[in-house]
């Protein structure tokens, strides 16, 4: 069975669990990162979970073990979902790509929408109430013109779902004010979830359109912009996860 994308061209098979799309993305090789990649990740966690996180793409540690936010700053996000409190076995964590970047670099456009089509599915076969994106780029995936460090907090709306932007941890354990930033918006997810029972999330998904603008459902109090710093030291390169703003 196939799929038709919003261009009308024929789609990937519509894979009917969340297993079977794990599969496919293990032996998955649509792009050039299959041929650096140790281990493709697909994601993890409950199947009929109500909250979807989604990251960039994998790190070295990611790509070693073949499972998502292991290293420090999964250690972190652990840290951030017990203060709600709720643990891995509570969401489902992905990425916007599946297999990791050479050297941590940001993934390609060609990268990303070869990926596409699984983090689409995901959510179609998840259906979510709540989508809690990591980071700049992961961000980005919804709404292209989109800021984080002006988002980052707010309960958004998205396609008759709540979008709730974060910073990456990775971005945290390098900045002192952006994981204060981030230990305080994470406090803010059960009020996303009960803002989620006003949305009907649905199976369809559109592509963001440039211009496209946030619709927050409610506005919080004004958040100063932390420094952003994009340098990582070689020591840090070995446990980053991609995408920290």
């Amino acid at each position: 069975m196939s799929s038709t994308g919003s261009t009308g061209s024929p789609g990937p098979p519509a894979w009917n669990s969340i297993e079977e799309l794990a599969d496919a993305v293990r032996t998955c090789t649509k792009c050039r990162l299959h041929s650096s990649r140790t281990n493709a990740v697909p994601g993890d966690g409950s199947p009929v979970a109500s909250i979807l996180i989604i990251g960039e793409g994998p790190g070295f540690y990611e790509d070693q073990q073949g499972l998502p936010f292991v290293g420090r700053s999964g250690k972190l996000l652990d840290e951030l979902l017990a203060k709600v409190p709720l643990s891995r076995e509570d969401v489902f964590i992905t990425n916007v790509v599946k297999c990791r970047p050479p050297d941590n670099r940001d993934p390609q456009p060609d990268e990303v929408a070869a990926c596409r089509p699984y983090l689409e599915r995901q959510m179609e076969l998840l259906n979510p109430k709540v989508i809690v994106t990591l980071g700049r780029h992961s961000y980005l995936r919804f709404y292209p013109d989109g800021k984080i460090s002006k988002d980052h907090g707010k309960i958004l709306r998205w396609n008759d779902r709540i979008l709730f932007p974060l910073y990456h941890p990775a971005a945290a354990l390098r900045n002192p004010a952006i994981k204060r930033d981030l230990e305080e918006d994470v406090l803010r997810l059960p009020e996303a979830l009960r803002e989620s029972l006003r949305v009907s999330p649905g199976a369809s998904q559109q592509e963001p359109a440039s211009g496209q603008q946030p619709e927050a459902l409610e506005v919080g109090a004004s958040l100063s912009e932390p420094l952003i710093e994009n340098e990582t030291t070689e020591e840090e390169k070995g446990d980053r996860q991609l995408g920290f703003f």
